[in-house]
């Protein structure tokens, strides 16, 4: 079956029997350790952090493809505890040489675990270590949830998900209310993301921001997201109705989710802070996740039918000029980030190849910025 970005992992709760292990991958990153020598030395880590009765054999190690702000390598560990076998997949995230984006792993950590106690289906994060010493880089490490995919095109095309993509449709908008609905002063998360924007700071935060990301990355003149720069200092929209904690790539593709319809784990979750939910409303929205082709929101709802699923579970209201800013400022920031990831790649601080692949659709948000901002 079909896991974490799409890759096929063997199904199993903890403690179930191991399936039997399989050669490491021949894959060898640009920099850093190779698979078995990585595996070697996760192996020694997980041994000081398991109730292990000897060593801890890792096995099935394979780099997850995609994604490209943190290497992401799933695999198997097998160890004796209280006199049997156990095996349980993890999922290890670490920090790359170079990437499409500069974020703070402990953020992403910290805010998982939050999430994850207040009832949002993330995965569960276990260990966080913010220096190398254990495996060259900061990394952490959590459970691999089995049983399920994130591929938008097999959700949108797979016979298989045809009676789940209705209810996926519902859970997709009843997780997003959720997240906006955490309590996260309670929860501690202002200690994680620094203080909390005003109502009326919260546009002029992500502006400023993202300028200033442009203005460190851009390899050229880059006109057009200049010009929508200044658009945006100029059509604000009106303040937050409510501070919450936005999670700042939220969309098809970045969720488990399986054939009952259910989402199983929120990923990705590096960007998050606390802002304007309808910021959260506009990126879901972003035509480059329209999968299907259509004006569909992630190719499994209408946009009318969106705003009105999220308007009743959150009582906030959808303005429609304010998604519109958002959906402006959303481009304006994926194309900055495919701008960082090709100055790493042109300082020779990466050989990754999407970081290749990804400034090459820079184009398109152009003209979608262009539309949006003549809309």
């Amino acid at each position: 079956m079909t896991g974490w970005l799409g890759v096929r992992i063997p199904p199993g709760p903890p403690g179930a029997p191991c399936p039997p292990p399989t050669p490491l991958l021949s894959f060898s990153p640009p920099k850093g350790r190779k698979p078995p020598v990585l595996a070697e030395a996760i192996a020694r880590y997980l041994a000081q952090r398991l109730p292990a009765q000897g060593e801890v054999q890792v096995s099935n190690l394979r780099r997850i493809p995609g994604g490209a702000s943190r290497e992401t390598w799933a695999f198997d560990a097998t160890w004796q505890e209280g006199g049997r076998p156990l095996c349980r997949g993890f999922v290890l995230r670490r920090d790359p040489p170079a990437s499409l984006l500069v974020t703070d792993r402990d953020v992403e950590f910290q805010v998982m675990a939050a999430a994850g106690r207040a009832g949002v289906p993330v995965p569960q994060v276990l260990w966080l270590e913010r220096d190398g010493g254990h495996l060259e880089r900061p990394f952490f490490v959590m459970e691999r949830i089995d049983g399920c995919d994130t591929s938008p095109q097999v959700l949108l095309a797979d016979p298989r998900y045809a009676a789940a993509r209705p209810a996926l449709a519902r859970r997709f908008v009843e997780v997003l209310a959720a997240i906006h609905a955490l309590d996260w002063r309670s929860l501690g998360l202002e200690e994680a993301l620094g203080p909390a924007p005003t109502p009326e700071e919260c546009a002029r935060r992500e502006i400023e921001r993202w300028e200033a990301v442009l203005e460190r990355d851009a390899l050229g003149p880059q006109p057009v997201l200049r010009a929508a720069i200044r658009w945006l200092r100029h059509h604000q929209p009106p303040p937050a109705q409510r501070i919450v904690l936005v999670h700042a790539d939220y969309r098809v593709g970045n969720f488990l989710y399986d054939q009952q319809g259910e989402i199983r784990g929120v990923l990705d979750w590096e960007m998050a802070h606390l802002g304007d939910p309808l910021e959260d409303v506009a990126w879901a929205c972003l035509r480059p996740w329209r999968w299907a082709g259509d004006e569909r929101v992630g190719g499994l709802l209408e946009r009318r039918e969106f705003y009105r699923l999220y308007q009743e579970l959150t009582g906030l209201q959808v303005i429609p000029e304010a998604v519109r800013f958002w959906e402006v400022l959303g481009n304006v920031k994926l194309a900055t980030i495919f701008l960082t990831g090709a100055r790493s790649l042109a300082e020779g601080r990466s050989r990754e190849p999407i970081l290749a692949l990804t400034a090459r659709g820079n184009p398109r948000l152009e003209l979608e910025i262009m539309a949006l901002m003549e809309a």
